[in-house]
């Protein structure tokens, strides 16, 4: 059965659509048949989409209407066994509709106070989606643009994440770390298998930094927990 993945916050600008990305890309060069639901009003996956070739087992979907959502995502799972929907930050229906119908929520945040009381609006949207089915949504934190090791967070960063803890927020445990790789997907399209080392700083840690977030989310996913 297929799984489906939401990626929504309030704030612009904490790597939402980045981590959509590089999530879809890593399970689909491990093989899954992936599709992304590009459900930003900007259309940023769709526009990252036309940059280089695709793998030929990720699909991306794009301007979806709001009475329309679930059908897409339906229609998607049918053909795919991963789903991942890039939200827009609003509560708006066409959210709701998705989340409603999500296994997984995911809310990036980076290490600030705005950014943690922005998320929390995020955390609210997806608690009150749930209402509407028998199973909570499960949801979890992702830790965006951070210090490549912990060592090296800020003591605010530090603090956000115990907050975090504290308040029984799940938090996927590995961080996006601030990577140049990263920006450059989204101007050089394609996926980071693609890149060249020679042209891409730092390449190799932004790879295994992905394939360690994915591998996370993954055992997410398929844990009994949610």
């Amino acid at each position: 059965m297929a799984k489906t993945i939401s990626f929504i916050s309030p704030k612009g600008g904490v790597g939402k659509t980045t981590a959509a990305v590089l999530l879809a890309t890593e399970f689909a060069n491990q093989g899954l048949k992936v599709t992304v639901v590009d459900a930003d009003p900007n259309y940023p996956v769709l526009a990252w989409s036309k940059l280089a070739k695709l793998p030929r087992n990720l699909k991306i979907t794009s301007e979806v209407d709001e009475d329309d959502i679930i059908d897409v995502i339906e229609a998607a799972k049918k053909k795919s066994q991963v789903v991942i929907i890039d939200l827009e930050g609003r509560a708006t229906a066409r959210a709701m509709s998705s989340l409603l119908v999500s296994d997984l929520a995911i809310v990036p945040i980076q290490g600030s106070v705005l950014d943690a009381n922005q998320a929390l609006k995020g955390f609210k949207s997806i608690k009150t989606a749930g209402k509407g089915r028998v199973k909570p949504i499960r949801s979890v934190a992702l830790l965006t643009r951070t210090a490549a090791h912990d060592g090296l967070w800020s003591r605010q960063l530090r603090q956000l994440r115990s907050n975090l803890v504290d308040a029984g927020i799940e938090i996927v445990p590995t961080s996006l770390a601030e990577r140049s790789a990263y920006k450059d997907l989204f101007g050089l399209g394609g996926t980071l298998a693609d890149m060249n080392p020679k042209e891409v700083s730092s390449l190799e840690n932004a790879q295994k930094n992905a394939l360690a977030y994915a591998h996370d989310v993954l055992t997410i996913l398929n844990d009994k927990k949610g």
